[in-house]
């Protein structure tokens, strides 16, 4: 969409993202995880392996201040045998910024997909372990569609901005 507003051009565009939880899937349960910061911005990518998966959220959850909540996640999944590694943040002499903490575009949209994964166990495990669960990123600039597009039963979360 293009504005003119007071004789300035803007494209008002952003980024998409769809996230899309796969329900009552065979999982795929690996003995370990790790969950580190990330990228995730305007970039046309799906994101398919628990690796990536499993960063999204951690990125998200610290994007919104729920380190809390990634700690009672990681809980959660040694509880079933699962060995759980995370990326530590690392802030700066009188900062209150963590240097590595990664970055998800508009990530305060976010809150029911974390508030999805979070409070619901099946929801968590079917997002980090069934193959057909994913995360579409692309932005309203292109012609890719960030829609999940699927077949099969499942949860879908939408953030745009």
């Amino acid at each position: 969409m293009k504005k003119v507003r007071q004789n300035v051009f803007e494209t008002n565009s952003s980024s998409t993202h769809s996230i899309c939880i796969a329900k009552n899937m065979e999982l795929i349960i690996p003995s370990e995880i790790h969950f580190g910061f990330g990228e995730f911005g305007w970039e046309e990518d799906t994101l398919n392996s628990c690796t990536e998966k499993a960063s999204y959220l951690y990125t998200g959850l610290f994007a919104n201040d729920r380190y809390d909540d990634a700690m009672n996640l990681f809980s959660v999944l040694e509880s079933k045998g699962i060995k759980v590694t995370h990326e530590e943040p690392i802030y700066g002499k009188d900062s209150s910024y963590a240097k590595n903490g990664g970055y998800v575009d508009h990530s305060g949209e976010l809150g029911s997909f974390l508030n999805a994964v979070c409070g619901d166990e099946n929801a968590l495990m079917s997002y980090l372990f069934s193959p057909l669960s994913f995360v579409v990123t692309g932005n309203d600039n292109s012609d890719c569609d960030a829609d999940t597009n699927v077949s099969y039963e499942h949860d879908e979360y939408y953030k745009g901005n």
